[in-house]
Formats: C-alpha cells, sequence, structure tokens
C-alpha cells in the first residue's frame, strides 16, 4: 500500500492510497508535496518503456517473457502507475510515408518579438507539421514538416509559412535518414553498424 498526494484543480490537497500489489518493487516512492511529487523510474520502468516503445501492443505477458526475472503481475503494475503519472501514452502513431507524405523536413522558424504562441497556434493547425516546439537561440520555433513531394515542399514554405502573420525567416533542411525515432533505432541505424563491423573487418 502506498500513500500519494496529489492536487484538484482547485489546489487543494487529496490524499490517496494504491495498493500495486504485494510485491516490494511494485511500490513507487512518493514525495510529500503535490509541487514536487514525481514518479521515478528505474531500470525495471526503463525496460518496459523500451519495449512498449518498439511495439506498443506487446501485453504484460510478452514484455515479462523478454526481461525475464520479474513476476507479470508487476510488470501489468508497472504499466498502469507508468499509464496514471502520465509517464507514457499508448497511442497509434500515423507512418507519414504510407499517407503519402514522402519527404520529412525540419523547420527552424524565427517570429516577431512577442508573437511565439500566435504563430504556434496557427501552425498546429496544419496537418502537415508533425512536431513543434518553442526553443532558445536565435530563432523561436523548431518543427517538423511531412509534405508529398519537394514541389509540395516549396509550396507549404511559400504560400502557406511566408504568409503567416508574425513569421520574420525560416530555414529548412530536408531530413535524408533516421536513424532513431521516438527513442527506437531504425533500420538505416542497423545499416550503419553492419557496415562498420564490415570495415574494422
Amino acid at each position: 500500500m502506498a500513500l500519494a498526494c496529489f492536487c484538484d484543480k482547485f489546489g487543494r490537497k487529496i490524499l490517496t492510497c494504491f495498493r500495486f500489489g504485494n510485491e516490494s518493487s511494485d511500490i513507487k516512492p512518493v514525495r510529500n508535496s503535490c509541487m514536487s511529487q514525481r514518479y521515478v523510474i528505474d531500470d525495471l520502468d526503463r525496460e518496459i518503456i523500451r519495449y512498449l516503445s518498439e511495439d506498443g501492443r506487446l501485453s504484460a505477458a510478452e514484455i515479462t517473457s523478454r526481461i525475464g526475472g520479474v513476476s507479470e503481475r508487476t510488470v501489468r503494475n508497472r504499466i498502469a502507475a507508468l499509464l496514471q503519472a502520465k509517464m507514457i501514452v499508448i497511442g497509434a502513431i500515423p507512418d507519414p510515408v504510407a499517407l503519402g507524405r514522402d519527404v520529412q523536413v525540419e523547420l527552424i522558424i524565427e517570429v516577431e518579438p512577442g508573437q511565439v504562441d500566435e504563430v504556434a497556434i496557427l501552425l498546429a493547425e496544419y496537418d502537415e507539421i508533425g512536431y513543434l516546439a518553442a526553443t532558445s537561440g536565435s530563432s523561436n520555433l523548431s518543427a517538423s514538416l511531412f509534405v508529398a513531394d519537394h514541389a509540395a515542399l516549396l509550396e507549404f514554405i511559400d504560400q502557406e509559412l511566408g504568409k503567416l502573420p508574425g513569421v520574420k525567416r525560416v530555414t529548412s533542411s530536408v531530413v535524408l535518414r533516421l536513424y532513431k525515432v521516438f527513442g527506437t533505432r531504425t533500420s538505416a541505424l542497423s545499416r550503419g553498424t553492419d557496415l562498420g563491423d564490415r570495415k574494422k573487418g
């Protein structure tokens, strides 16, 4: 049994108890403060997250068999705790290539002072934008753009980005090869490792 402290939407402290199973490894330490409360990830959590990152459809039983030395109940409880703490989200991630968007482009966007949020709200409405974040440095926003071809890229930058209010400058870089996505190594990285081994031999 573990005692946890949460804050509701009005900022009031709420104490509640959780039963994560009989194994001592199921119980995670919780700080007695709403502001500082944080789920503490250990090596078992990292292993579970790694397998779920590779295939989010894996069951607790399948993950248990791959890890070894841990019970299925513990794995199931850890997954539930990670989800409850919002440390992971299990869902479907669309493949842009399968959707006909073969060209991925990294965008570095400089905006007018004080208009970062306004520009971000406008950009987030585009389905072609797969990732969007505010950044430090000389530019203000970083984004990943997925389009069908180079003609579509030119049209998006010229007709859409170029006309957005608040956008000062856009720098684009076409992604040639992905080596790691969402913490998972791609087949391209595996090919690079094999090539390096052959050169050493």
